[in-house]
């Protein structure tokens, strides 16, 4: 079995390759993601953040097991929960966190994990499921030990459908869109903007146009105002296009000497893609930054995160 990391909002955790991202909503402060396979439904993730400073997770379970009991009940079938169970012996997995287990049995199993981080405020359900019949412990130890609620680096992992990058944690999710042939995480930080997007069947895409020409196309109210250099360089495994510009201004038409003067107080924006075509992926990758400084190495370094095959 492939393996492979997910992550999401600082949550990170292993999992099988062949689970995909079925279900998304919410934000950093609380969400719910769920991740299935071609047979079932394999995972379920939640997240909130907690005021307490030691929240009662029992009283969070109850609340939890009665949205699982009104499922079942429009079911007719019967729910058996055990509670404080022993999932994981590693004493790692209990540090800074307030901890307890679950399974539960209806027309399938579920094993599960409940925790309180002391360090994010977090409070984490993380679920996993089987077949009444399958033998499930394994996956779900690998899984639930793998679980980390919170960046511990300088950036945040962000997955979906093959796509993870690495984006600085400073950086807050403003909108994202999962669509077939199409995904786009955005993000800002003040007036600091970064976007990530991946377009598929790029061989369509570019049949009758290179890869510059359907950017300029593509993109040109994003890039209308701003003056910038392109580099190119090909591969046998990609096309990639860098462009690096800055803003431009009506200062541009001043005397240089009190351009100069203005420039330095009002610093002007910096705009920076990373752009390429995947050839073994056979898909568009995009990644721009807008900031007053460092817009370049931004995104830089989120391109060199991505893995596009």
């Amino acid at each position: 079995m492939n393996w492979t990391t997910l992550g999401w909002g600082g949550i990170t955790l292993e999992l099988p390759a062949d689970w995909e991202l079925s279900g998304l909503s919410g934000d950093d402060k609380s969400g719910y993601l769920r991740l299935e396979d071609a047979d079932m439904p394999r995972l379920e993730l939640k997240w909130s953040e907690s005021k307490q400073k030691k929240p009662d997770l029992q009283k969070v379970l109850d609340d939890y097991f009665k949205l699982v009991r009104k499922n079942y009940k429009r079911k007719d079938t019967n729910l058996h929960i055990q509670r404080n169970v022993n999932l994981i012996k590693d004493e790692e997995f209990f540090e800074d966190r307030e901890v307890v287990f679950f399974n539960w049995k209806g027309d399938f199993r579920a094993s599960g994990v409940i925790f309180h981080c002391q360090t994010c405020k977090r409070i984490t359900i993380v679920q996993v499921m089987g077949h009444l019949k399958e033998n499930i412990k394994e996956t779900t130890s690998r899984i639930l030990s793998s679980v980390q609620d919170h960046s511990v680096g300088q950036a945040t992992l962000w997955s979906a459908y093959q796509l993870n990058a690495e984006v600085p944690r400073r950086y807050r999710l403003d909108k994202h869109k999962l669509l077939s042939g199409y995904l786009l995480f955005s993000f800002v930080d003040g007036s600091r903007k970064v976007s990530i997007e991946r377009y598929g069947v790029a061989d369509v895409t570019l049949k009758e146009q290179d890869l510059e020409e359907w950017f300029r196309g593509r993109y040109a109210k994003a890039i209308r105002g701003y003056g910038f250099s392109i580099e190119s360089s090909n591969g046998d495994a990609e096309e990639r296009l860098t462009l690096i510009g800055e803003e431009t201004r009506l200062i541009d038409r001043v005397p240089f000497g009190p351009a100069l003067v203005v420039d330095k107080i009002m610093r002007r924006k910096t705009f920076a893609v990373n752009l390429w075509h995947c050839h073994h992926s056979n898909r568009i990758y995009v990644v721009q930054a807008i900031a007053k400084q460092d817009a370049a190495r931004t995104a830089e370094e989120i391109a060199a995160s991505i893995q596009c095959h």
